[in-house]
């Protein structure tokens, strides 16, 4: 986990969220673990686990201490508000039918990058694609894809922050290697993670850009190393292409009749 420190921020909730944090990569732990993770006292650290666990972010079974099922709901909640919500559904279904690579569908949020909605079932996905845990940009398709698309001032601010921690021996860890790379991305139109997140995994990603400009999150499909050729990428691709398309033109539509029912409401 990353540490870092920003004007306005107040530290008592910011211990009850590394915490969270902590237990999320760390799959649940108990007091003395978590004390040694977080260099917080074991007190502290039990009287903030006590007022989570009050509040239903945290439960405790034979002093292990875990995520509660309340964030299930929040997930849920965050996923169904987005207004990509139901197209973003409909996209990953269609490239699971089009397609026998596992797709989602990822965004970045502060510099990381969360899984919202997939088809994931290999036996050996990593876990962060499948509960919503946040990556590095640099290790995965899906952030290499969007932020490719973002200035060079906002992707300095992701690297001031999070810096480029190695995950494999495949993973990037220059600034120039990683500027590099995503040069590449916007030549090609698409961003490849080839074992950098996970050893053996193969991922490649494509941006969804927002009809108002920006860029909503990326399309993937991914699946074991082994089972990609040359010809296998190019297909996966072209599929690809084919969802982002219908994933662009389907919130255009949105976006246009929202307009005009707008517009036409203003006139009345």
């Amino acid at each position: 986990m990353t540490n870092h420190e920003t004007s306005g921020v107040l530290q008592t909730t910011a211990i009850s969220l590394q915490l969270i944090d902590t237990l999320l990569e760390k799959e649940g732990a108990g007091l003395t673990e978590l004390a040694e993770a977080t260099d917080l006292a074991k007190s502290t650290v039990h009287s903030h686990l006590n007022t989570l666990a009050e509040y239903g972010y945290v439960v405790s079974d034979a002093n292990q201490y875990q995520l509660g099922a309340k964030f299930c709901h929040l997930g849920d909640y965050v996923r169904t508000r987005k207004e990509y919500y139901q197209t973003a559904n409909e996209i990953v279904a269609w490239l699971a039918d089009e397609t026998t690579m596992e797709a989602d569908f990822a965004v970045e949020e502060h510099g990381r990058v969360i899984s919202l909605y997939g088809n994931l079932e290999f036996a050996n996905t990593p876990r962060f694609l499948i509960d919503g845990s946040p990556f590095h940009v640099h290790t995965t398709a899906s952030g290499k894809a969007i932020v490719a698309e973002y200035p060079e001032s906002r992707i300095r601010e992701i690297l001031d922050r999070w810096g480029l921690p190695k995950a494999t021996d495949e993973s990037i860890t220059t600034e120039e290697e990683f500027f590099a790379e995503l040069e590449q991305v916007r030549e090609r139109g698409y961003a490849e993670n080839c074992g950098e997140a996970v050893e053996g995994f193969w991922a490649v990603g494509m941006p969804v850009k927002s009809p108002r400009g920006g860029v909503y999150g990326s399309l993937n499909l991914s699946g074991p190393e082994y089972y990609v050729d040359e010809d296998t990428k190019a297909t996966q691709v072209e599929i690809l292409e084919r969802a982002v398309d219908k994933f662009e033109e389907q919130m255009l539509e949105s976006y246009q009749t929202s307009q005009s029912e707008t517009d036409g409401s203003a006139d009345s």
